[in-house]
């Protein structure tokens, strides 16, 4: 958090390098929550406390899912994850669950997103709201508030290419928790989001198309999400 402990900021800066810490696959087959989905992302994790992840992509053909992109290393909350009915703002985890995207945005050029709108960082005035009003959305005013996260000092790498999680975004509950992303990784864990490496981001989100979905949790989340 730069401002204020009530918002996720998803640029916290380490010196730990960013390793692969390869996580054993739990392919989306038969998980709750997919019925209609055509493409998945897939984070997993050891446990609920390590900031190391693996993310793969799936899509569904001819009604089964095959594997888009293997192994990719990603990082999550500095404290590891959390269920999302006990999180709650600046407590460096991320939600596991099940969860759709809202845009894309970041300070260079849409990469090619398909069917999602792309929004452009431009400045200083470009602030994530951690206020009761307007809690969880994109806002401008100058200067940012004391609760919201200030985006443009991410924008030269967290932010170059980043995508909203809709994790607490359609009908926000004050203080759960806001600005949970997709982006680009540095050289730790996040504030709350999920990171990915540049050169793996950008393909991914290429890649997407309304109605992704991303599934975040330890493997043995993951796998309970195929029990009825």
């Amino acid at each position: 958090m730069r401002r204020a402990i009530s918002v996720a900021v998803c640029a916290l800066l380490c010196a730990a390098p960013a390793a692969t810490a390869k996580v054993r696959e739990v392919d989306p087959g038969g998980m709750r929550g997919l019925d209609s989905a055509s493409q998945v992302i897939v984070v997993g994790t050891s446990s609920m406390r390590t900031t190391h992840a693996t993310a793969r992509t799936y899509e569904r053909v001819d009604g089964k899912w095959r594997i888009v992109r293997r192994a990719m290393a990603a990082r999550v909350g500095y404290n590891g994850l959390s269920r999302p009915t006990r999180r709650h703002a600046g407590d460096g985890t991320t939600p596991i669950g099940n969860y759709g995207f809202v845009y894309g945005f970041g300070a260079r050029s849409d990469p090619g997103m398909s069917g999602f709108k792309w929004r452009s960082l431009r400045g200083p005035s470009d602030c994530w709201s951690g206020t009761r009003r307007k809690y969880n959305r994109w806002v401008r005013r100058t200067p940012c508030a004391r609760q919201d996260e200030p985006l443009w000092p991410s924008a030269g790498l967290a932010y170059r290419y980043a995508a909203v999680i809709d994790f607490n975004y359609r009908r926000p509950v004050y203080g759960r928790g806001s600005g949970i992303f997709l982006h680009v990784m540095k050289n730790g864990p996040t504030a709350g989001c999920v990171s990915l490496r540049e050169g793996e981001l950008v393909p991914v989100l290429r890649w997407m198309r309304p109605g992704v979905r991303i599934v975040i949790g330890p493997a043995s989340y993951l796998e309970s999400l195929k029990r009825s």
